[in-house]
């Protein structure tokens, strides 16, 4: 059973991976990758949740403002993986 899928999934899953690597102790070695990567799940979720939300339609037609969204979403998720990556590698 899926619980969450799509966009909305995707979102979740963004904002866990801070939480989890803080519970891992590991988010202090790229605090601003994880906060990249956080900013990243919050915009999933707004593609996610724009499409279902049904009293917008009349405010947004013909505007993808989903699109928008998700694309801003991967812009901010690549950023916050080159961050950790470079973080971690270089270990300030």
């Amino acid at each position: 059973m899926v619980l969450f899928e799509g966009l909305v999934g995707l979102g979740i899953a963004c904002l866990l991976a801070p939480a989890i690597a803080e519970w891992a102790k590991f988010r202090g070695k790229a605090d601003k990758g994880f906060n990249w990567i956080a900013v990243a799940g919050v915009f999933f979720l707004f593609a996610g949740v724009t499409g279902a939300a049904t009293s917008l339609a009349p405010y947004l037609a013909g505007i993808p403002v989903a699109a928008v969204f998700e694309i801003l979403g991967w812009l901010f998720a690549l950023i916050g993986t080159i961050f950790v990556g470079y973080e971690v590698l270089v270990e300030k």
